[in-house]
């Protein structure tokens, strides 16, 4: 019955912080998108308009007028300031918010943006944290299992594992290791980054510092729709790994096998002190005698 009650709790609250990434999503959009028409079909005519001019002008070929629109965009992106406040900008916002991690790459300018931001993350950071212990807590609940099944199936030992939370914990450490070599991976392809600087980017990511020196899937690309959701999934699992991972090493601290250890440890400690006293007392006596 507490584990149905558990698992009810979870899908709640699951739901609960889905429905409000996505409200967090239009109220920001609403608020601090500017009030203009969309540019894009625009500006896709005026293109069209000076690829004829200049390709007939100057005897260039549409690939190389392809490839200095881009070039310029890119170097447009860097130096301009606006944001578009589109859906999945607005999503990166506010998953960077809840986590904490803030790259500082988007943020809101107007004075309501500002003040719904204060009251959105006052709400929505304990949200996500309660989330992400619930993750965490079934993560390491089926690593355990994991860990079980296979000792009995196929070491066939009877009985509870041996040192079952530092097995299950280190799965989860392998986890996020996993996490953060694949992440790594896909930043060479989409960023063209070295595979250190995506994995230092995602492990910065993870631990929530968010210095925003490195933005996997930021700056500009062919696809920012899609590299955006391929980042907000990698940090969803990041900090759902780190989660799992501390959860983990909380059940190692509080197992018993390891405050017998610790205990059997501090005595061994105060018996050399013990041993040791008698001698200094003695070599004191001896100094103040004299």
């Amino acid at each position: 019955m507490a584990q149905g009650e558990t698992n009810r709790a979870f899908l709640y609250l699951s739901l609960v912080w889905f429905i409000y990434l996505i409200v967090g999503v239009f109220i920001f959009r609403a608020v601090e998108r500017p009030d203009r028409p969309n540019p894009e079909k625009s500006k896709t005519q005026q293109l069209e308009y000076m690829k004829g001019n200049i390709t007939a002008k100057y005897n260039m070929s549409e690939t190389e007028f392809d490839i200095i629109v881009k070039q310029v965009e890119a170097a447009l992106s860097v130096s301009s300031d606006g944001l578009e406040w589109s859906y999945h900008e607005s999503l990166s916002f506010v998953v960077q918010l809840v986590t904490t991690i803030g790259y500082g790459n988007i943020t809101p300018v107007t004075t309501s943006g500002r003040a719904l931001c204060m009251i959105f993350a006052l709400f929505g950071i304990p949200i996500n944290i309660l989330f992400l212990q619930m993750v965490g807590e079934r993560m390491l609940r089926c690593e355990r299992l994991l860990v079980t099944k296979f000792e009995s199936s196929c070491l066939e030992r009877e009985g509870e594992p041996r040192h079952l939370n530092e097995k299950s914990s280190f799965l989860g450490l392998v986890l996020l290791v996993i996490i953060l070599l694949v992440g790594a991976a896909t930043t060479v392809k989409v960023n063209d980054w070295t595979f250190f600087e995506g994995f230092y980017a995602f492990f910065i990511t993870f631990t929530t510092v968010g210095f925003g020196d490195l933005i996997p899937g930021g700056g500009s690309t062919k696809h920012p729709v899609s590299n955006t959701v391929i980042r907000i999934i990698f940090i969803i699992l990041g900090l759902a790994a780190m989660s799992n991972v501390i959860n983990g090493l909380v059940s190692v601290r509080n197992c018993k096998e390891c405050k017998v250890f610790f205990k059997n440890l501090k005595a061994r400690f105060g018996r050399k002190q013990g041993d040791e006293n008698p001698e200094t007392k003695e070599k004191m006596g001896m100094e103040i005698n004299e």
